[in-house]
């Protein structure tokens, strides 16, 4: 009798499904304990999101870490890792020394196998990883994000590519809900009449076709499928494995497990970690449709309702989810996988809560995507939409050949090979760790990463951002209120900030600025007006006048004012809400103290603003007599930062 393999990827899925602060060793030990009992081919325990969301739980130090407590606790467990293939798990792009170092820390930790994919199913970037992981001696299982719009070869195509690259199975991950079961019968009988290679497949339960999808592409030779315990959409009962056993049930197939253990492990997690899943959205209307229209799944879903409830808009939810829908047609419908999705979330909120109109705006991301930068993107792209975001001199009125577009600009297909990024990110945490794995989870994710290394290296020190606190005897600590989500980093734009800019531009005159927004680089570009009107913005705060704040980056000159009543004295004041920061870096001597003899021109203090670190230069020559802002505290616009005598 045939064994269909089971993929288990509950672990993951926590992560990704309940606040990280609940997650501690002993309830981690207490979920490996019941999942081992059931005997599963493999546990799936990072990929996608839940890498970042690991970093945000403060009882280990890093992912890395997490892997290893699961593997010291049960050491015969199959561990899988969801990877990028060239932006592994965050949203950047990295080159292959990067990509070595982070598959050689994953099989130290004691990842077994790693599950590749790309989002653009661009498979020319699977070069570096497959050549990576086969280096350090583990297999790679090739991922095709299915893609409704494709014939039927191109999947016998991509998956003899993917077998040539070095992939030992290949599985086909249904990302946005369109597979259905009798395409799922279809493709994987063509698929093993034509190769000889193992097939998997991966999809949810948003639709409840899940284990329908299962069964057709068992009956036709597919080895094995990732299940979860954690519902995969609002309205589960109960997991898919159970109805999966049943429809199995004298057809020659069968799932490896215990269905007694998997009934117990069952009623532990519905005990214990149900009770801890967010249940905030319920949007059985989006989902219940006779149409087979695209999903987002779950984790951007929440992830994009919790930025709207940040900035008090989740009531617009319905029109975003459009607009993703409309963005990803425009642009050449790539699926919604990491990092295209954070990528396309983010520009359609920005496209209809933050813009006056369509295009206003464009995150940094979205324009590498458009331009190449990820990969080819599968199909062109709107030539309207192209005219706004491609790097090629245009007007609006001219029309973009997205052949000639993409010829015309040089897609940084992998960055330079060396070590120079991960040397620099060594250089600036040698402080704190000099472990490879924590240099890794800087580079991908440096603000969390930064503020758990900060905390465990000094003891009873609290983090003021975070609430984090490592008690003496080196047990980390976290308020009550650290249960909120942490988002992806595309995710992490403060929303509000981006309104107030808008408007500052709108009544300037500025045709066009970039700037970086808590580490997400956008364009606001008066320009778009002529295009995308459909969409108005709302409830904008009042700001500062514009003349008085320079947008630019780098260097800017605060305004400097003589009161009346002292003679030759001046202020020097803020130019714009920010953070105030006496230092160029921590631990750096600070640029002046009281008595420091300052000249014209000469740094006297930075004020970080969405992170553009903004050095604050004195008009003056003189003398400091007076230091009036603490460091790293925030300041208002027009706030005295420094008092001086000329």
């Amino acid at each position: 009798m045939k064994k269909i393999k089971i993929n288990d990827i509950t672990i993951r899925d926590i992560f990704q499904t309940i606040d990280p602060g609940f997650i501690n060793q002993k309830l981690l030990g207490r979920i490996i304990d019941h999942i081992s009992k059931v005997k599963f081919d493999s546990i799936e325990v990072f990929g996608g999101s839940a890498f970042e969301k690991m970093l945000s739980n403060y009882n280990f130090t890093n992912p890395f870490e997490i892997v290893e407590t699961i593997k010291n606790k049960n050491p015969m467990l199959n561990l899988v890792a969801l990877i990028g293939a060239r932006n592994l798990v965050s949203i950047e792009v990295y080159p292959a020394t990067v990509i070595k170092k982070f598959i050689k820390n994953c099989i130290k930790a004691g990842i077994n196998r790693f599950k590749v994919f790309d989002a653009l199913n661009d498979f020319d970037n699977f070069r570096l990883i497959t050549e990576a992981i086969s280096e350090n001696g583990s297999t790679c299982q090739g991922t095709i994000i299915f893609d409704d719009l494709q014939p039927p070869d191109y999947y016998i195509d991509a998956s003899a590519k993917l077998k040539s690259l070095g992939c030992e199975s290949i599985c086909i991950k249904d990302v946005e809900s369109t597979l259905l079961p009798h395409r799922s019968q279809l493709l994987f009988r063509g698929l093993n009449s034509a190769l000889d290679i193992k097939f998997y497949l991966s999809t949810y339960n948003l639709r409840g076709l899940q284990v329908s999808n299962y069964y057709n592409a068992c009956m036709e030779g597919c080895e094995g499928v990732d299940l979860s315990f954690i519902p995969s959409s609002y309205n589960d009962l109960s997991p898919s494995v159970f109805p999966l056993i049943l429809s199995l049930k004298d057809t020659g197939s069968t799932v490896e497990t215990d269905y007694l253990k998997v009934l117990e492990l069952f009623e532990w997690f519905k005990k214990n970690i149900y009770p801890m899943i967010k249940n905030e959205m319920l949007l059985a209307g989006f989902i219940f449709s006779n149409k087979n229209r695209n999903l987002l799944p779950k984790w951007l879903l929440t992830s994009i309702n919790s930025q709207l409830s940040e900035i008090g808009e989740s009531n617009r939810i319905d029109i975003v989810l459009e607009e993703v829908f409309r963005i990803k047609n425009e642009i050449g419908n790539p699926s919604l996988s990491t990092p295209v999705g954070q990528i396309i979330g983010s520009q359609a909120i920005l496209n209809t809560i933050i813009s006056d109109y369509r295009w206003e705006i464009t995150n940094d991301e979205i324009k590498k995507l458009v331009n190449g930068y990820y990969g080819r993107l599968p199909r062109n792209i709107d030539e309207k939409v192209a005219s706004k975001i491609i790097d090629k001199t245009a007007s609006a009125d001219d029309g973009v050949d997205q052949e000639e577009a993409m010829a015309a600009f040089e897609p940084k297909k992998y960055p330079p090979e060396d070590d120079k990024t991960f040397t620099q990110c060594a250089e600036e945490i040698k402080s704190l760790s000099s472990r490879e794995e924590d240099v890794l989870s800087y580079m991908f994710f440096p603000d969390k990463t930064y503020a758990k290394l900060e905390a465990k290296k000094h003891p009873g020190k609290q983090d003021l951002k975070n609430g984090i606190q490592l008690s003496e005897t080196g047990e980390l600590r976290f308020p009550d209120f650290f249960q909120q989500e942490q988002q992806a980093s595309i995710g992490d734009i403060d929303l509000n900030k981006i309104r107030q800019i808008t408007e500052l531009v709108d009544t300037s005159n500025i045709d066009e600025i970039k700037l970086e927004i808590d580490g997400v680089k956008i364009s606001i570009n008066k320009k778009a007006q002529s295009f995308g009107k459909d969409v108005k913005n709302s409830n904008l705060h009042d700001i500062p006048d514009a003349a008085k704040i320079d947008l630019s980056g780098g260097t800017g000159t605060a305004s400097s004012q003589s009161t009346a009543d002292e003679k030759n004295i001046v202020f020097i004041k803020s130019p714009i809400v920010g953070t105030f920061y006496r230092s160029s870096a921590p631990g750096a001597p600070p640029f002046v103290e009281i008595g420091t003899k300052v000249k014209k021109g000469q740094a006297v203090c930075i004020i970080e603003a969405m992170k553009l670190m903004n050095k604050i230069n004195s008009d003056y020559d003189g003398t400091v007599l007076e230091i009036l802002a603490v460091n790293e505290d925030a300041v208002e616009y027009d706030q005295a930062l420094l008092k001086i005598k000329i």
